[in-house]
């Protein structure tokens, strides 16, 4: 009966997720570029960012999320970027490759770029699975169980755009699911169609100095799924000269996160820890997630790498 249940929540924790499309992170302020194609290139060199988070811990079977992502520019004006993500959640898994691009318009005049617009579009490709094997059910050989899809590719896209004040302010929006496909991995003949909703990103932050050595570079993250949903996260980061960094976060009627990182010479790496305040926490010790960063110098900034991981 426990194992039913279990699974039964599983699926409900899937739903969810799928409409989500990307699965969460708690460092995305790091790489906007995973929530938003605009921001390709809009770092100096060619950072690469790998990333590992086990959501619930405490909860068998919850979520686990491995994801590399990477962007850069190819020209003044022009940048690329990939995510690859894989999510494994009790029988179900995900695995992910976006590859987007970016145009960043100036608007600073004079030659030097203070000011910028950018519009970036991303094309997307997932991989849904079920193992079949770890599905208990009431009655043998369950029909609706065998008659399931045990892989199902789906394509989609997003769009974004990006507003960037150099060294003071940025503003952005990002639309996942454009082209809303249908997911029916259950396979299950009907009228109602299970398409993926829109999602949506609405993130801004700045930066305010606090002496010749310390940023405070707050932000918000305002995600909203058609039909569904609202949640909203508010972060603070304070930098010391570049290097130490520490944050918090809170992720409205769902977690307080803690994080910290280093970064050292073209190395960053940083962790954080969630602790879950919705029901789920009961059940939980809450969700941590490590990432390291490696930035290479990108093509048109020749043997430049800038040592800022993060705006």
């Amino acid at each position: 009966m426990k194992r039913v249940v279990f699974i039964a929540f599983t699926f409900m924790i899937i739903n969810q997720s799928f409409a989500q499309q990307l699965p969460l992170q708690s460092q995305y302020m790091v790489n906007k570029f995973y929530l938003n194609p605009a921001f390709a290139g809009m770092q100096e060199g060619l950072p690469i960012h790998l990333g590992v988070r086990r959501q619930w811990f405490g909860i068998k079977e919850a979520p686990v999320t491995q994801y590399v992502s990477t962007n850069t520019a190819i020209a003044d004006g022009f940048g690329i970027g990939m995510n690859i993500y894989n999510e494994a959640t009790g029988p179900t898994r995900r695995t992910g490759v976006s590859l987007g691009a970016a145009y960043q318009l100036p608007l600073g005049g004079f030659g030097v770029v203070e000011r910028r617009l950018s519009f970036g579009l991303n094309f997307m490709l997932n991989q849904h699975a079920l193992d079949k094997t770890k599905l208990e059910t009431y009655l043998p050989d369950d029909p609706t169980i065998q008659a399931a899809y045990s892989n199902q590719l789906l394509p989609d896209a997003s769009f974004g755009v990006v507003y960037d004040h150099e060294e003071k302010f940025f503003g952005s929006i990002s639309i996942v699911n454009l082209l809303q496909t249908r997911s029916d991995i259950l396979n299950i003949p009907n009228e109602v169609r299970n398409n993926f909703v829109r999602n949506y990103y609405l993130m801004a932050g700045g930066i305010i100095p606090a002496g010749d050595d310390v940023q405070i570079r707050p932000s918000v993250l305002v995600r909203s799924i058609e039909t569904l949903t609202t949640q909203v996260d508010v972060n603070v980061r304070a930098i010391y000269q570049d290097t130490y960094w520490f944050g918090l976060s809170y992720r409205l009627q769902d977690a307080i996160v803690a994080m910290a990182g280093i970064n050292f010479e073209n190395f960053g790496f940083g962790y954080s820890y969630d602790y879950t305040t919705s029901l789920v926490g009961t059940f939980s010790s809450g969700s941590h997630e490590l990432r390291i960063t490696y930035r290479m110098p990108s093509i048109i900034d020749g043997n430049k790498a800038s040592k800022s991981l993060g705006f």
